[in-house]
Formats: C-alpha cells, sequence, structure tokens
C-alpha cells in the first residue's frame, strides 16, 4: 500500500470520522444495553415473583371453538416442543392453564392489572380467559404472520377474570411449521411480567433489528470504500459478510416474511461463514486464494441445493443437510483462521482471535438450539454476536487510517530532509555557477574593455605618435588629441562604477566630468533632470554606449555649433514604454536630414540601436538643435 493512498482530504476525512463514530456509538448502546439486561435480569428474577406455569392440560383439535373442561386432556410439559413429542402439526394444539383467584373490592381497586408473557411460540396463538378471546399473537388464516420469534405479552381485561377458579386456554396455530411448540406461560400482575417480556423481546427481536441497521450501513460503507479503493479486498469481503448477515437476520423480527426470503435465509447463513473467513485472512494479510476459492465454490454450490429444495418442496431436508456440512467444516475452518491470525502476533488480531472464537460459539449453540437439543424457548445468539465483527472492522478501519496518517507523516519528513538536502545543492550549485557566471562576465568585460581601449585610445594614441614623429601636428591640435583621449579613459572608467540600474547616476557621472570643460569654453550647463525608472540593461557595456551617444553630442556642440548653454533633460514616454534623454543648445542650428552627418552621427545611431533604442536630431526654428536618446524602459532582447 503506498504510504500515501490514505491520507484523506478534511471533507472526507471528517465524513469518515463521523461515520465511525455513529457505528461505534451503536454497537456501544447495544453491548452496554445487553450487559444491562444481563444485571437486570438478574436481580429481577430475584426480585419479582410471578407464577410461572411449567406444565399444562394438551390435546389437539380441528376445533377453532374452545374444549370443555370433560374433554380428553392430557398432561404436558412446558416448553411443549412438537417436533419431539411428534405430534400433528396440520391440528389445532388446545393448552389449558387453570388457577384460583381472590377477588375482593379493595383488590379490584388497587391491585394492577393482570398479563401472561411467553417468551416463544411456534408460529400464532389465540388466547381465551373464562371461554372468552381476548388476545392474538397475529394474523390467522390461509396467510398467517411469522411470530416463532415474538415473545407474547398480553394484558387479560380484569372484567374476563372472576372469583375462585379460572381458565386460560391457548390455541395454537403451527402454521404448517413442523418444529411448533411453546414456551413456559407466566402469569401475574403487569408490573412483574412485563419487565421480563421487555428483556426477552430487546434480546430476540429488537437488538437484532438495530444490529441489521448498523450491518446495512456498513454494507454501503464498506462497498463504497472498495469501489474508491479497489486493491482494499478486506473491504469487499466485509460489505458482502454485512450484507448476508442483513438477508440472515431479516427473518428474525419480520412478520411477513416472504417464502423466497425465508428460503435465502439458509445459504445467507453459509455465505456468512464463508465471507468471514475469507475476511479474516485478508484481516491477518494471509490470504488464501484456493482455499477461497474453494469456499466460495462450496458457498455457490449450497445456495444452489437450497433453491432447487425450496422449488421442489423439500427445503427442511435439504436444510439439515447443509447445516450437517457446515457444522462438520466449521471445526477446520476455525482451525484455519486462529492459524493465520495468529502467526502474527499483535492486539487487532488477538481481538479478531477472540471473535472468531465468539461467533464460532454462538453459531454451534444456534446449531443445537435449532435442533432443539438446548430446549424448545432458547435464544438464537448469533445476531447477538455480530456487533464483535463490526467492531473488529472498525479497528481494523482505525488501524488503516492511523498506519497511513503515521506513514504519510514519515514520508513527509523523509521528502522533507530530502527537499532540503536538494535545495543545499541546488543552492551551493547556484553559488557556483554565480561565481562562473561572475567570472564570465568580468572576463568578457576585461576583453571588450581591451578590444574598445585598442581600438580607441590605443589607436588615436599610435595615429598621433606617428604625426607628431613627422612633425606636422601643432601643439594646439595635440592638447586637443590627449584631451580626447583622456575623456575616452575617464568614460570607459565611468562606465565600470556602480550605478543600481539608475540611469540619473550615469549622466551624473558624465555631468561630473564634462561641466568643467564647458565652463572652460564659456558654455553654460542646465541641469533640468527627472525622475527615472529603474533601468535592468546598465550593464558596463550598455553604460558605455549611452555615455559614448551623450558624449559624441556635447562634443558636436563644443566643436560645431557655437552655443553659450546647453541643457540636458530627462523624460518617461509611458505610451511607448521609453526613457528620453534630450541634450539642446542655443547655438547654429544642425539638419541631420539635409546635412547628412558623418562618421559620428552613425556611430550614435548603431550604438543606440544596440539597446533598441534611437536617436532624433532636430535643427530648432530660431537656432540650436535638439539631441535626443530613445531607450526603452525593458532590457533589449541580445542578439
Amino acid at each position: 500500500m503506498r504510504p500515501a493512498a490514505w491520507v484523506l482530504s478534511s471533507r472526507s476525512s471528517d465524513g469518515l470520522a463521523r461515520v465511525l463514530a455513529h457505528v461505534v456509538a451503536h454497537l456501544v448502546k447495544i453491548i452496554s444495553r445487553l450487559l444491562v439486561i444481563a444485571v437486570v435480569g438478574w436481580v429481577g428474577a430475584a426480585a419479582a415473583a410471578p407464577t410461572v406455569f411449567d406444565r399444562a392440560q394438551f390435546l389437539q383439535s380441528t376445533a377453532t371453538t374452545p374444549p370443555g373442561p370433560d374433554s380428553a386432556w392430557q398432561v404436558v410439559d412446558l416448553p411443549d416442543s412438537w417436533r419431539t413429542h411428534k405430534r400433528d402439526w396440520k391440528k389445532f394444539g388446545w393448552y389449558r392453564l387453570t388457577f384460583t383467584h381472590q377477588n375482593t373490592r379493595q383488590d379490584s381497586i388497587n391491585s394492577p392489572q393482570r398479563a401472561i408473557y411467553i417468551s416463544r411460540i411456534t408460529n400464532n396463538i389465540e388466547v381465551f380467559m373464562n371461554g372468552s378471546s381476548f388476545a392474538l399473537s397475529g394474523r390467522l388464516g390461509p396467510v398467517p404472520q411469522q411470530s416463532w420469534n415474538f415473545a407474547q405479552y398480553h394484558l387479560i381485561p380484569a372484567s374476563l377474570m372472576r372469583e375462585g377458579e379460572n381458565e386460560i386456554l391457548i390455541r395454537l396455530h403451527p402454521d404448517t411449521y413442523t418444529r411448533a411448540g411453546i414456551a413456559q406461560v407466566m402469569f401475574g400482575d403487569s408490573e412483574e411480567v412485563r419487565p421480563h417480556y421487555d428483556r426477552r423481546r430487546f434480546l430476540q427481536t429488537t437488538a437484532p433489528q438495530l444490529i441489521t441497521s448498523v450491518l446495512l450501513v456498513m454494507t454501503f460503507f464498506s462497498l463504497a470504500l472498495w469501489l474508491r479503493r479497489r486493491s482494499e479486498t478486506v473491504f469487499l469481503l466485509f460489505g458482502l459478510l454485512a450484507a448476508s448477515a442483513v438477508v440472515r437476520l431479516f427473518h428474525h423480527y419480520l412478520r411477513d416474511t416472504p417464502d423466497w426470503l425465508g428460503a435465502l435465509a439458509l445459504p445467507a447463513l453459509n455465505w456468512l461463514t464463508v465471507l468471514q473467513v475469507n475476511f479474516t485472512l485478508h484481516y491477518a494479510n494471509r490470504p488464501m486464494p484456493r482455499f477461497e476459492r474453494a469456499l466460495i465454490w462450496l458457498a455457490s454450490m449450497a445456495t444452489v441445493v437450497a433453491m432447487v429444495a425450496f422449488i421442489g418442496d423439500f427445503f427442511w431436508g435439504a436444510a439439515m443437510v447443509i447445516y450437517s456440512i457446515s457444522t462438520l467444516l466449521t471445526p477446520v475452518l476455525v482451525a484455519v483462521m486462529v492459524y493465520q491470525l495468529t502467526r502474527v502476533v499483535n492486539a487487532a488480531n488477538l481481538y479478531m482471535v477472540v471473535t472468531v472464537l465468539l461467533t464460532t460459539g454462538l453459531g454451534i449453540h444456534d446449531f443445537l438450539n435449532y435442533q432443539e437439543k438446548l430446549g424448545f424457548d432458547q435464544l438464537y445468539l448469533i445476531p447477538l454476536g455480530l456487533p464483535f465483527l463490526l467492531i473488529a472492522v472498525a479497528v481494523l478501519l482505525v488501524r488503516r487510517y492511523v498506519e497511513s496518517i503515521t506513514n504519510y507523516e514519515s514520508l513527509t519528513r523523509t521528502l522533507s530532509s530530502r527537499v532540503h538536502a536538494r535545495e543545499r545543492e541546488l543552492e551551493a550549485s547556484f553559488a557556483r555557477e554565480r561565481i562562473l557566471d561572475q567570472q564570465r562576465a568580468a572576463a568578457e568585460e576585461r576583453q571588450h574593455l581591451m578590444r574598445d581601449m585598442h581600438d580607441g585610445i590605443g589607436s588615436q594614441l599610435m595615429s598621433t605618435l606617428a604625426v607628431v614623429k613627422r612633425g606636422t601636428l601643432s601643439r594646439e591640435a595635440l592638447e586637443t588629441i590627449l584631451a580626447d583621449c583622456i575623456d575616452e579613459l575617464k568614460l570607459t572608467i565611468d562606465s565600470m562604477e556602480p550605478v543600481e540600474r539608475d540611469l540619473l547616476v550615469v549622466l551624473g557621472n558624465l555631468r561630473y566630468r564634462l561641466e568643467p570643460r564647458l565652463n572652460a569654453a564659456g558654455i553654460t550647463l542646465q541641469w533640468a533632470v527627472a525622475d527615472l525608472p529603474p533601468l535592468d540593461y546598465l550593464e558596463p557595456a550598455n553604460v558605455r554606449s549611452i555615455l559614448r551617444i551623450v558624449q559624441e553630442a556635447f562634443t558636436n556642440t563644443l566643436k560645431h555649433a557655437n552655443a553659450k548653454r546647453i541643457t540636458l533633460s530627462t523624460g518617461v514616454d509611458r505610451t511607448n514604454n521609453r526613457v528620453l534623454v534630450r541634450i539642446t543648445d542655443d547655438g547654429k542650428s544642425f539638419d541631420a536630414d539635409k546635412n547628412g552627418g558623418g562618421r559620428g552621427l552613425a556611430n550614435m545611431r548603431a550604438r543606440a540601436a544596440s539597446l533598441n533604442g534611437s536617436v532624433e536630431i532636430i535643427a530648432l526654428k530660431g537656432g540650436g538643435t535638439c539631441v535626443s536618446l530613445l531607450l526603452p524602459l525593458t532590457a533589449p532582447e541580445k542578439k
């Protein structure tokens, strides 16, 4: 199982917790009620003292009217099993009970109403007091209701009782049940009799109803889990196991069970056994595929035989054969389950061992009870043992959930440590890359500087030296050339200064270099710059290009314009995403379109183009020239 596979979203984990909480709470209520009933029943048995009839007069007849006291009555013990005494189940059975009642006026005022209680009948009864009918167990007639698993409690009308000897007659309707019969009859005050009935009804009827409702919820819940996680066969098995238990328990409390549903109770018990074995093997993580398939094949064959027997009207004979085979296989199945569960000893497996032994013991009890080896009126206990299986599944779900959370947390810690280690490796790698990039950039910048100095200052000095050797260069011209070389060297140095993406810093450095020369030439520099946004591409090479463009504009003004004032201004063109640098003078106008310009203007435009910018030169009306350098706000694409 993948560690994170069981981790649920917040909504799905809340839903799982709510379902488990409801199921476990329901089971705890049922088990608590059973324990309370056991304790209260023991105390109540010692405190209350109603009359219990363990013998009765009996006769069989086809008549529906009560027989007289002079009829051919015979004494029988209660409980009375018709199967044991081989009675004719095609006739009614009449049971006669007599008691003496002293009736005074004070008793009739203060005494509680009398009642009778019978723990089990098969299948229906009608009760008479002194010849008058006052109670029915259920619908009689051709289509009777099933009352075989319903305890009987009936209040006796005080008007039907008389002073002295009284007679209770009970007409038993077998309704084709070969295992017909009646349990002992309890008679007494309703306050004393009713607690006995309530306890029996809960254990015999109400508890199976509650357990069935829980099983039905767990059926859909487990199958839904399996549909989401097909690899978790244990949930499929338990879902089918719970469904088989639901089918098995229906006839314990339905009064109008269809014949076909009653017939399904037999194969449902087989499937309940087989699925419990297969579920237990997967619960212990010890699947036995061939053994499991063999059991499924046997359960399928038993189902086919049971259905054919039901259609062919020999169902009870087939039922006894199937029950006998299941009984013979039980020790083998129990041994396999216990062996596989104890191969790995832990609390969950030990609990499951106890559950297997408990449910097996209850199954043996119910088999003997069905054979009436334990008496006629004993409870069927398998329904009461199913909550322990449900708790086992709840334990399994909680265990799987906790394991998945633990695995997830472990995986999270492992991944976190791996991520941190990878982050450290990446940081070290990036640090090395940054150092290499810096070294490469420095090397490239050195090469670029050397190339510029060789092609610029070096070439100019070499040509000047050659002219000086020939003696044809005047002192003034030599001074001018040397001054230009010094300016070029200063410009190169300025381009290496850190500018923090600020173009105004670049222009300020240039102002610091040029303003003394301008003042010496009688030219006033007006500084009209505005704040500019940061430019990410202000690297040394690009800074040099900008400085040379602006310096060339100043140089042209000094040499050719005969100006008195130069204004340097800046601005931002948000519409076209551009930065503007303008150099405006008040000297002679220069029309670039007419004059064409020399190599200096071509170099300015080439350098601007390398930055995805441009240079515009406009002759002003009234005299003067405006040189505009237009630069992009974003970094130019590298070519």
